[in-house]
């Protein structure tokens, strides 16, 4: 089944696109060049979105990262195979080549704004505090990072020239300067993903490597602006374009120390645009003024994102803006690594010449950043392991590369064998070091020879909690007092984990069943005991009210009053207690063994794992102590949610003769329905117990049950 629908869905796509090119051949002419290349455009976003998610679905499958399948189906469908092929309506192919560029301009347009948000969301990622303590470090190591991989690489591609192009090409010429340049950078996207999967952000060598990692970025994006004014300068004035180089990293340090200086009263300032919709858009705005600013200094447009990003990281807006832009980056930036797979040429590496230069500019760039990043940490108060680390850690090559290798190819800079040489370091290191990144950071042994005293360290605040229950109310009501102190919440994937921040308030948020776990400054600590002290107080406070209300052997006895009127609920008790979750006959002699004896049949029915039986029965047991689960007219519903089971499921059993539950009516039960409920999934649990007590409340309906002589009999007289 999953098999026909990886192959339907985009075989639907396809046939969808011959269907609709058809209708555009037959439509007749067009009122002008600029609608005909949009609607081409809007066919072109079409495939390029479903072409990128189907590619990078399959190798996340396969355990790898997601931006490889979607470079890998952008050479696919690009110009030069797929995107060549003449369809209906579309004699040139779906992506035909512009004179001889494989991107038309207003698909180039939306590549330029999807690096943009990229950039953007990287920035609003980084770890602000980290990047300050390690600003010394991680500039050094980026600082040499950069450089040794920028010399290496010129290096290589020069000694190659000759031998692929034809002409003999020296440090200083334009294109091994260009391929040096693209080397020089590093990825922030991957090596940030592989250090949080990790728990390694803020470590020493995290930190490093994430400011080095920006640091070497910014060297790399000024290196190619010079590559480029050289390239295109008649007579190259050494001279100019070094101040020309200055000014862009002076306009970089400048905006980017204005940035954080400012980052609290810019953070307030966007606050005023009203709803999280509208500063996350606001935000956005900001991104791209400072990309132009940028852009026309001399820099490129995603060091400008980058720095609006990083100067909004550390607000209590950060988590806002990511969230309501997680469906612009959805959009987006798997559309970004496409459109650069779509660049390349697969025909070039038909030549032995360019798979050599390849694998020779390959080892420089790995030689790079090993030598130029792990050489200078061991300065740094690192040992060899974690200089090993750091200098491994700097090794993939990603976005940033392909932003540069892309605007040279468009330039004219460099050929599109060098293009797809640098797209191939690009993969290649993407592929092979984050296996061997993850290993060296799985080992707990230091990576400094001595730890820094931290001025303000972080602690963890533990509370236990007695049972999950109460652990829900708890959680529930500490997350509304910070929402009332006006902090900004945010929940962080399927586990309960939260981000808690105001102003430079940082706080983390663990639930489990049994603790609730704090995580914050040293200096907040007294805040987190404080709030919680506050909750529990206005819960006491409503416990004492709550004793005012009616006797809940009152309401429960209601359940099962006569009504005139019935709902019909969308929930089949047939269907959820299946025939082998029943039984007509049950054993036990007491409460205890009646839930142990059911629970058996849920595990016999394939509902609930054998290993979580013990576990369902805690739950059940604490369960009926808070109050018995004995109703009235001889019938029991025993229930609990538990971690046991992922859905809701049931057993059904009859003890004829009677068992003491402690019933509101203070008879014997002899219907009993056990229904265990998942924790945290959403199940109709309310409804199905409503349904059953539905059933249940007719007489002639429990006359049935309790007449069914076998299992299979009792199971057809439910509905």
């Amino acid at each position: 089944m999953k098999t026909a629908r990886w192959i339907s869905f985009p075989a639907a796509g396809i046939a969808g696109l011959v269907f609709a090119g058809r209708v555009f051949a037959l439509s007749g002419s067009h009122p002008s060049k600029i609608m005909e290349g949009m609607v081409l455009l809007v066919f072109q976003l079409a495939v390029i979105v479903l072409a990128a998610h189907l590619g990078g679905s399959i190798l996340e499958k396969l355990g790898q990262p997601a931006v490889i399948g979607e470079i890998v189906v952008g050479v696919l469908i690009g110009p030069y195979l797929l995107g060549a092929i003449p369809l209906p309506g579309f004699p040139g192919g779906l992506f035909p080549l512009r004179d001889g560029f494989p991107l038309s301009g207003e698909l180039y347009g939306f590549a330029t704004v999807a690096s943009i948000v990229l950039l953007f969301l990287i920035g609003l990622e980084t770890n602000v505090e980290k990047f300050l303590a390690f600003s010394l470090a991680g500039s050094v190591v980026g600082i040499g990072g950069a450089l040794a991989s920028f010399f290496l690489g010129a290096a290589a591609a020069s000694l190659c020239s000759e031998f692929i192009f034809g002409v003999p090409m020296g440090l200083g010429d334009p294109l091994p300067l260009f391929l040096g340049a693209v080397s020089a950078s590093a990825s922030v996207g991957l090596t940030a993903r592989i250090l949080a999967e990790k728990r390694k952000v803020d470590s020493p060598e995290g930190a490093t490597i994430l400011t080095s990692v920006i640091v070497g970025d910014v060297i790399s994006i000024i290196l190619v602006a010079l590559v480029i004014a050289l390239a295109q300068a008649e007579i190259f004035d050494w001279r100019h374009s070094s101040l020309v180089a200055l000014r862009g990293l002076g306009i970089w340090i400048v905006f980017t120390i204005l940035g954080l200086v400012f980052s609290r009263q810019l953070g307030n300032l966007l606050k005023r645009a009203g709803d999280h919709g509208s500063i996350a858009l606001m935000s956005f705005a900001l991104a791209l003024l400072l990309a132009g600013i940028f852009e026309r200094s001399g820099l490129a447009m995603i060091v400008g994102a980058y720095v609006a990003g990083l100067a909004l990281a550390g607000t209590d807006i950060s988590f806002i803006i990511r969230r309501n832009l997680s469906s612009l980056k959805r959009f987006f930036v798997p559309l970004f690594f496409c459109v650069m797979g779509m660049l390349v040429d697969p025909h070039t590496f038909l030549s032995w010449g360019v798979i050599l230069f390849g694998l020779v500019y390959l080892a420089s760039a790995f030689a790079g950043k090993l030598i130029g990043c792990g050489l200078p940490a061991l300065f740094f108060n690192f040992n060899l392991r974690g200089a090993g680390r750091i200098g491994v850690g700097m090794i993939p090559r990603g976005e940033v590369a392909l932003i540069m290798a892309g605007i040279g190819l468009a330039l004219g800079i460099i050929p599109r064998e060098a293009f797809g040489v640098a797209v191939m370091m690009t993969v290649v290191s993407t592929l092979l070091v984050p296996p061997w990144f993850s290993r060296l950071l799985e080992s707990d042994r230091p990576g400094m020879r001595k730890y820094p005293t931290v001025r303000d360290p972080h602690v963890r605040i533990v509370y236990d909690m007695p049972n999950p229950d109460t652990s829900d109310l708890v959680m529930n009501k500490v997350l509304s007092a910070f929402f009332q102190e006006g902090f900004f919440v945010q929940r962080w994937g399927r586990e309960r984990f939260y981000q808690i921040r105001k102003d430079d308030i940082f706080i983390s948020l663990l639930y489990s069943p049994d603790q609730l776990i704090f995580d914050c400054r040293e200096s907040d600590s007294a805040f987190i005991h404080t709030l919680f002290y506050e909750v529990l107080a206005e819960m006491e406070k409503v416990m004492q009210n709550l004793q005012g209300l009616a006797d809940a052997s009152k309401i429960g006895r209601k359940i099962f009053t006569p009504c005139e009127t019935t709902k019909s609920y969308p929930v089949t008790l047939g269907q959820i207690i299946r025939p082998a979750a029943v039984k007509a006959d049950l054993r036990g002699t007491n409460k205890r063994e009646i839930i142990e004896e059911m629970l058996d049949l849920l595990v016999a029915a394939g509902q609930l794992e054998p290993s979580g039986r013990d576990e369902a029965l805690r739950d059940l047991l604490q369960r009926e102590e808070y109050m018995s689960t004995g109703m009235q007219n001889s019938v029991a519903l025993p229930h609990a949610k538990t971690s046991t089971v992922t859905r809701l499921v049931s057993a059904l059993g009859l003890k004829k003769k009677g068992i003491d539950f402690n019933s509101l009516d203070g008879k014997p039960a002899r219907i009993i329905l056990l229904t265990l409920s998942p924790r945290d999934a959403q199940e109709p649990y309310l409804q199905f117990m409503a349904r059953m007590s539905q059933f249940l409340r007719r007489e002639e309906n429990r006359r049935r049950l309790l007449e069914a002589d076998n299992d299979e009999e009792l199971h057809r007289v439910l509905p």
